[in-house]
């Protein structure tokens, strides 16, 4: 015989029927079938952490031991099962015991009586001889204590907000309040010295300071081909200078013109010109070993020669592009015309 026929004739010995057992430990019938008939061993269906589970439930519900099935359980999976289920005496297991009897006895609710319930001592209404007027002092000061350190952070977040936005907005806010110009009159020296190439984004022009920006640029204008003047000619009433990003993207290029005075920020990439009109005078400031300049579509010799030491940028005038300007219409070796020219700014 096997184990499942083994539980089969015990169950039969108790008189009882599968549909029992299975309302009494909820395993569906067929799998109760499979167990009795040793198909669920075999079974592909469940792993064999759920097969012991449904054999043991099955046996408890014989009241059978649970260590001598476990043991059973082992020797089936050994092949050394011998039939030990059937030498197992089911009123020596602890299910019938006379404690669970009684565990399993239906709950009177008669002999159970309701517990004591002691009610809360009630508070004294306050009154004003009651009234702990120190203790409620104590409380306000507190409370307004609290209250003032809450505003204090406040007004601290607060600064530090506003402190940082005009960290951040600086040339924005400075451009606002100074509206003043510069009137540019004395011609520059040609004696200034060789300037070392420069890569910081500087934000202000120092010592004569400039307005700085508004940020009053206008969507692109397609150049109009400015014509060309050569140095011993007249100049034209308006001027022109290009800022050519020829070696390297500009980060930015900064330019000033006296047509209004505004400080303008231009980031440009490499192989882009821009046009700046002008009348007497025009400020640049940027990564000059970058650009290449042209005036009136030539290309300005050694442009660092036009630096200027009060305004800390290359500065422009009609008198010096008149008479002593530097101009070629080659462009230096490995550098080509620019990809595209356009006006930035309307005037």
């Amino acid at each position: 015989m096997s184990l499942g026929k083994d539980l089969a004739s015990i169950r039969n010995e108790l008189g009882l029927t599968l549909e029992e057992i299975q309302s009494s430990i909820k395993i569906p019938l067929l799998t109760l079938k499979s167990i009795e008939n040793d198909s669920i061993f075999e079974s592909t269906e469940h792993n064999h952490t759920y097969i012991r589970s449904f054999v043991r439930s099955y046996a408890r519900s014989l009241h059978l031991n649970d260590d001598e099935v476990v043991k059973a359980l082992d020797a089936v999976e050994a092949g050394t099962y011998d039939h030990n289920l059937l030498n197992i005496d089911p009123s020596d297991t602890p299910e019938n015991t006379e404690s669970d009897s009684k565990e399993n006895e239906p709950f009177d609710l008669k002999n159970v009586s309701p517990p004591k319930i002691e009610k809360a001592p009630q508070k004294a209404k306050p009154t004003v001889e009651n009234v702990n007027w120190a203790d409620l002092g104590k409380k306000f000061s507190l409370q307004e204590s609290a209250s003032k350190a809450w505003i204090l952070i406040v007004i601290i977040f607060f600064v530090l907000a506003l402190l940082a936005t005009g960290f951040f907005f600086r040339e924005e806010i400075i451009g606002f309040f100074d509206t003043g110009s510069v009137e540019i009159t004395e011609p520059v020296e040609n004696n200034i010295p060789v300037i070392p190439d420069t890569t910081t984004n500087s934000d202000s022009l120092s010592n004569n300071t400039l307005p700085l920006p508004e940020n009053n640029i206008e969507a692109p204008i397609e150049n109009e081909n400015p014509v060309p003047v050569s140095n011993s000619g007249v100049l034209p009433e308006m001027l022109t200078i290009s800022v050519y990003a020829a070696y390297d993207k500009l980060e930015p290029v900064r330019v000033t013109s006296d047509l209004n005075w505004r400080t303008n920020p231009f980031w440009m990439e490499q192989g882009e010109a821009y046009n700046f009109d002008f009348q007497d005078s025009l400020v640049i400031r940027g990564q000059y070993s970058r650009m290449l300049l042209l005036f009136n579509g030539q290309v300005i010799q050694s442009h660092t020669q036009y630096y200027n030491n009060d305004f800390e940028s290359l500065l422009f005038t009609r008198s010096l592009l008149d008479s002593e300007a530097d101009l070629s219409p080659n462009y230096p070796d490995s550098v080509s015309p620019p990809d595209s020219l356009v006006y930035r700014i309307n005037y």
